[in-house]
């Protein structure tokens, strides 16, 4: 087991990908596949992965991070994290917060120059909040598939679909993996 409900803050690094595909395009419908046989573990074509990213309608993004996983007063999981510290205007800390009984059932917040607090549940829509500094937006998130084996394998698939009032709903699919953090060389031979 990865981590535990009572033990202390554990620093981890967290790997996140996110495919972001805008669902009204043509090529839209093929990715729309492409994503549905990732989501469910299905075997991948290195060179369809390629043309998927290749197109104009998909964006990936990657992110390695150093995290601290803790479970706060509430009894809750959290996993927090910084996006882009190196730009004060756009530096977000991040969070993921589940129950350890109810892992599917997931809630990821940011704050920073962008506020939000998004929920996920497989087969449910929950209709969240999408603070800017110029006014804030409804957000529905319709989650297709919430995997979430953080505190058992360290792994987390959400798989769903992103509206934001009448703009085209786009498609995500996240992969977040925790690994633990690197022991401090230097630290420990100091520490003897």
């Amino acid at each position: 087991m990865l981590y535990t409900p009572h033990e202390k803050d554990k620093d981890i690094i967290l790997e996140i990908k996110t495919l972001i595909v805008d669902e009204e395009d043509d090529l839209g419908e093929e990715i729309e596949k492409l994503l549905s046989r990732i989501a469910t573990d299905g075997e991948i074509l290195p060179e369809e992965l390629d043309r998927a990213l290749e197109s104009d309608e998909a964006n990936e993004i990657e992110l390695c991070t150093e995290a601290v996983i803790t479970t706060n007063a509430e009894g809750s999981i959290e996993i927090v994290y910084k996006e882009n510290e190196d730009d004060p205007q756009i530096a977000t800390l991040s969070k993921i917060i589940f129950r350890p009984e109810s892992p599917n059932l997931l809630v990821m917040s940011k704050k920073g120059a962008i506020n939000t607090v998004l929920s996920f549940e497989e087969g449910r829509m929950h209709i969240c909040a999408y603070d800017t500094p110029y006014m804030p937006f409804k957000v529905y998130v319709s989650a297709n598939k919430v995997d979430n084996r953080l505190l058992t394998d360290g792994k987390l698939k959400l798989d769903y679909v992103l509206n934001i009032n009448d703009t085209p709903p786009q498609h995500f699919l996240i992969t977040a993996t925790v690994k633990e953090a690197p022991a401090d060389i230097l630290k420990d031979f100091l520490s003897k």
